[in-house]
């Protein structure tokens, strides 16, 4: 009787143990297709936030400091939108370089109407006159030799006379040749002159562009640091930015970085705002920078390493023209 007992609880646990087997056996694939299936499943989306800026098209105005130190006048306001080499500012200087721009030009426009009148003009005539006295001259003295050899006068005093004539003629050509040599050297010096004058024209030109202030790009003026009357501050005279180079500046968690490529699409949302607007990755920054990160519960904050992310937009006209605007970007 125990023998039966102890070979019907050994047939069981033998029946037990295949069953055990079978299940095992049976639950590894599926346990495998499972883990295979969650694996090609995309990863979810990477989101982060950021704000609107325009680091390329920026400029911040400063004047030349060769054009003063003060601000004699303001031409703009907060807001306005400026052309490129649109006069902003004027600098205490320019009142002083207008005046030696204005001289220096009448000095030029003097110059050439001198060359103009009298260099080839009255100078011009008097040569011309002297070769027409010449030439009749020559051909007095060409009757005045017919004349004598036909005359009774003694031959002394036919050679005298044709002396006399001769001496007339050389004097008359010496002045012309004089007369033609000193114009030519006076054109020579006119012309060392010319350039003198525009030297010294462009150089008051340049002292006085030195005190306009100019816009270096096309924009709006964001922000003014100097007003009118006042001593031009440290900072400058204004900030003008390039709103068709608006930009969102986003700050991903290193981790994600190889997700990070440029020419990415991203989608764009603007806080309070449900648009969505399309992007790419137009940089990601080779560094990596540590910030502050506030956690859920607020009372307690983590380091963070991030990188930053530019991202242009597909169609700027569309978007907000706002610096400093709060995004949401889904990296896709």
């Amino acid at each position: 009787m125990a023998q039966a007992k102890k070979f019907t609880w050994g047939a069981t646990g033998l029946a037990v143990a295949a069953v055990i087997v079978a299940l095992v056996l049976w639950m590894a694939p599926s346990r495998q297709t499972s883990s295979a299936q969650d694996g090609a499943q995309p990863a979810a989306a990477l989101i982060s936030r950021g704000y609107t800026d325009a680091p390329a098209g920026t400029a911040v105005v400063a004047g030349d400091p060769a054009g003063g130190t003060n601000l004699l006048e303001l031409r703009i306001k907060d807001g306005q939108k400026v052309e490129r080499d649109e006069i902003i500012a004027v600098l205490s200087n320019y009142p002083k370089a207008d005046v030696a721009l204005r001289m220096a030009e009448a000095n030029l426009s003097k110059l050439k109407q001198t060359h103009d009148m009298v260099l080839m003009g009255t100078r011009v005539t008097d040569i011309a006159l002297l070769e027409a006295t010449l030439k009749s001259s020559i051909e007095s003295d060409k009757l005045s030799t017919l004349q004598r050899s036909r005359s009774g006068k003694p031959p002394d005093v036919k050679e005298l006379e044709a002396s006399l004539a001769e001496q007339s003629l050389q004097r008359e050509r010496v002045r012309l040749e004089l007369a033609k040599t000193t114009l030519k050297n006076d054109l020579a010096q006119y012309e060392i002159d010319l350039a003198n004058s525009q030297a010294s024209v462009d150089s008051a030109r340049r002292s006085r562009e030195e005190s306009l202030v100019r816009s270096p790009v096309n924009g709006v003026v964001v922000q003014i640091f100097s007003r009118q009357g006042e001593r031009i501050s440290p900072a400058g005279i204004a900030k003008i930015v390039d709103m068709s180079q608006l930009r969102v500046l986003a700050d991903v968690d290193e981790l994600h970085v190889a997700r990070l490529k440029p020419g990415g699409k991203v989608e764009v949302t603007f806080r309070g705002s449900p648009t969505i607007y399309k992007g790419t990755i137009a940089r990601v920054a080779p560094t990596v920078k540590r910030m502050q990160r506030v956690e859920p519960d607020g009372a307690s904050s983590t380091d963070a390493r991030v990188v930053q992310v530019e991202i242009e937009f597909d169609d700027p006209s569309t978007m907000p023209q706002v610096l400093g605007r709060e995004t949401r970007v889904t990296f896709l």
